[in-house]
């Protein structure tokens, strides 16, 4: 009898596999099978030359816009340029009251009214999270007239106010002090967010549903949760949930926190997902959409070149406007025909390529290709002529950087960023691009249509 039971559950399996080979043969390439699915979504052109918060603006994407709530946050000890400048750009045509601004100090700029999210958290609470002491002298700055944004530290109690600005809003909207929205845009104040897109894909789903979507952040592969500086998107019924109560409900030390000890994790971002997690609202993961790079070092290829750009990080005062500038332009010579893609923002940052940088390192520390030359001994330096040839030898290869024993190819295309030398006498960075074959890429790889990317997870 086991082995009858045994040999049947052999001859499904074997099946199975067969089915999953001859799918696999029958498509062609296995890679095909895992590639993630896309949507080619019509794009509304009837908006062109205003803001999709604009009354005037009739595309289908404009009728969402009044129900976003933009949702910013910032601190009292963060330099207050990057709030300016954001304000004066890429939220400068949205309507007041759609933007809320939290912090962890009470103050006005620009006549925008910043929410103290740790003021209603209890004495009781606050004794059990040590940080608060930052908090206490942000408070003790202001009573004085000092500069907070001279004081250090205001990152380690950053992570407190993600959940209690949850509880802030609804407050709020209990009160009756905000109107409710259908959606939530979390941003940080260096997130810049290609608004047009965001609300064409906003379209697309029910606010009526727990949606919690962003970049996500695989700490955990089974909970991953929301990377915050990318920008991050509740439905109103998701922030609903998260407030509703469970039974006997919850009024503890840690009652900003949701009940959960935010301390024992690495930021708020985490915690909002561990909270969401057990009311069944799961992480819908939109990458590289929602994105937490900024354009110089983004690797661009064929993943990240036809699909729409929804966010960008790191991107603060003088990039801040520069980017929005450009983009508000290529919107003016586009006509607004289309949405606003990786392979265009390419644009903005093609004329920075050169054939050679020293003290640069182009490629990323993820996507890395080691070369090692055949017949060198272990430890030999290789030149950047001989990391070059190899580049040019891999078809695939658009750039490289050469570190005296080390010699890393690249897939992808990316400016990188400046690297000195760890310690002196130590080898420097060289980085290098295959500019001919970077242009013949760029030039060939059109895009059909936007690749509205489905989530992952």
């Amino acid at each position: 009898m086991v082995l009858r039971y045994s040999t049947r559950v052999w001859r499904r399996r074997l099946g199975i596999a067969l089915i999953c080979l001859g799918l696999i043969f029958y498509l062609g390439n296995p890679l095909e099978l895992f590639k993630r699915g896309y949507d080619t979504w019509a794009w509304d052109r009837s908006c062109y030359g205003l803001s999709p918060f604009s009354k005037a603006c009739t595309a289908s994407r404009a009728s969402i816009a009044p129900e976003v709530q933009i949702v910013v946050e910032t601190g009292g000890s963060e330099p207050q340029d990057r709030l300016l400048y954001q304000l004066a750009t890429m939220l400068s045509h949205v309507p007041r009251q759609n933007i809320l601004i939290f912090s962890d100090l009470e103050e006005d700029v620009e006549g925008f009214h910043i929410h103290d999210a740790l003021a209603d958290v209890s004495m009781l609470e606050r004794r059990e999270f040590p940080e608060f002491e930052i908090y206490d002298e942000l408070q003790r700055y202001k009573r004085l007239g000092k500069d907070t944004r001279k004081l250090k530290g205001g990152w380690m109690l950053a992570k407190y106010k993600n959940l209690a600005i949850k509880r802030k809003i609804w407050k709020m909207l209990r009160s009756n002090v905000v109107p409710k929205r259908k959606w939530y845009v979390f941003i940080d104040t260096d997130t810049f967010v290609e608004w047009d897109n965001l609300l064409a894909m906003l379209e697309h789903f029910n606010p009526q549903k727990n949606l919690y979507m962003g970049s996500p952040v695989w700490a955990n592969p089974k909970a991953p949760f929301a990377h915050g500086g990318s920008g991050y998107v509740l439905s109103y019924s998701a922030l609903e949930k998260l407030n509703t109560p469970d039974r006997g409900g919850y009024d503890g030390e840690m009652y900003s926190q949701f009940g959960f000890n935010t301390s024992s994790t690495c930021c708020g971002d985490d915690a909002l997902a561990k909270v969401l997690t057990p009311k069944g609202i799961k992480l819908k993961g939109y990458w590289p959409m929602f994105n937490g790079e900024v354009p110089s070092t983004l690797g661009f290829g064929s993943e990240i070149w036809c699909e729409p750009i929804l966010s960008l990080h790191h991107v603060s005062g003088k990039d801040m406007e520069n980017l929005w500038q450009w983009v508000e332009d290529w919107k003016a010579r586009t006509m607004n025909m289309q949405p606003f893609l990786f392979k265009d923002l390419f644009e903005y940052i093609a004329p920075q390529f050169v054939s050679r940088m020293n003290d640069w390192d182009n490629t990323e520390e993820g996507w890395k290709i080691p070369y090692h030359p055949s017949g060198k001994k272990e430890g030999s330096i290789i030149s950047f002529e001989q990391c070059e040839a190899a580049c040019q030898a891999d078809a695939n290869c658009f750039q490289f950087v050469s570190h005296g024993p080390t010699c890393a190819l690249s897939h992808t295309i990316r400016i990188g960023r400046q690297r000195l030398a760890e310690e002196k006498g130590d080898y420097g960075y060289i980085s290098g691009w295959n500019l001919e074959r970077i242009q013949d890429w760029t030039r060939k790889t059109e895009c059909a249509s936007a690749h509205w990317l489905h989530s992952n997870p």
